[in-house]
């Protein structure tokens, strides 16, 4: 793979990464759906970006030499800035992650001093399946959307911190 087509995936990527978190006001699941592919700054501080449209959509060279063109536009500390803001993202993940797991620790070991098998305590297998991605987490975001229906606030209690 080239260094161009790199830097054009990455731009592509940064765009849906960006408008799934709702940067910048130009970004928005309705954009894509329309009918357009948005490249955009893999930098978070920067707002750049080219939506181009898939019915008359750029040619590829032309489109990989404008974001060439963007990117060689930034300084390195601005790269090396942002892969540490990354890195600093990435261990507070794998720190609460961590903390989490502790907490399923404590409730197997706790079943264990009962008497019972490690995985009986619900608590424990609810939080490992959200830790680990299972089909069973499904069954928690479904009760939780059924919970929610109806209660004052509840949105804000269902959608957590994300």
């Amino acid at each position: 793979m080239s260094d161009a087509t790199a830097a054009l995936q990455a731009a592509e990527h940064a765009g849906r990464w960006k408008a799934d978190r709702g940067r910048a006001p130009h970004y928005s699941r309705a954009l894509f759906s329309a009918g357009w592919t948005c490249v955009a700054c893999p930098l978070d501080d920067c707002d750049w970006h080219h939506d181009d449209p898939v019915t008359h959509p750029s040619d590829p060279a032309e489109l990989e030499t404008r974001v060439r063109e963007h990117l060689q536009s930034h300084d390195l500390v601005d790269f090396l800035r942002s892969l540490q803001t990354a890195r600093e993202a990435t261990e507070a993940v794998r720190e609460s992650s961590d903390r989490a797991w502790d907490v399923v620790s404590l409730h197997r070991l706790r079943a264990i001093h009962r008497g019972e098998h490690p995985t009986t305590d619900p608590v424990a297998q609810m939080l490992s399946a959200a830790l680990v991605g299972t089909a069973e987490h499904e069954d928690v975001r479904r009760e939780l959307t059924a919970l929610s229906e109806g209660v004052a606030g509840a949105q804000n209690i269902a959608s957590g911190s994300r």
